[in-house]
Order: structure tokens, then sequence, then C-alpha cells
């Protein structure tokens, strides 16, 4: 699983839609929708600002 459809499933599963979230995270709807699906390589930034929307967070590395 790729980061984007990491946030992709984590929106469905709380049933937030593009727009709310793009809101929340302080991005552009079609950014996200970008980034969900793998046509654009999300930020480090970014995907902070989105992972804090969806209250969520992902583990890069080795644990």
């Amino acid at each position: 699983m790729n980061i984007g459809e990491y946030l992709r499933e984590q929106r469905i599963g709380k049933g937030i839609s593009h727009e709310k979230l793009a809101k929340a995270a302080g991005v552009s709807k079609r950014s996200l929708i970008y980034w969900e699906q793998g046509e654009k390589d999300i930020s480090l930034d970014n995907a902070d600002k989105v992972l804090k929307a969806l209250n969520a967070s992902l583990t890069i590395g080795a644990r």
C-alpha cells in the first residue's frame, strides 16, 4: 500500500469527503485527489497536514 492509498482508506473509513478533508488540511481538493490516485507525489509537509486533519498517523521505515 502506498501513502495515497492509505490516505484514501482513512478518508473513506471516516466518511469524509474530498472537499471537507482538503479544507481541513489547507490543501486543494484536486491535489488531494492526485495524491490518492498516485498521479502526483505528496510532500512530507502536506502528508503531515492531511494526516493531522484525518487524526491518523503513519510510520515510515523499520520499527
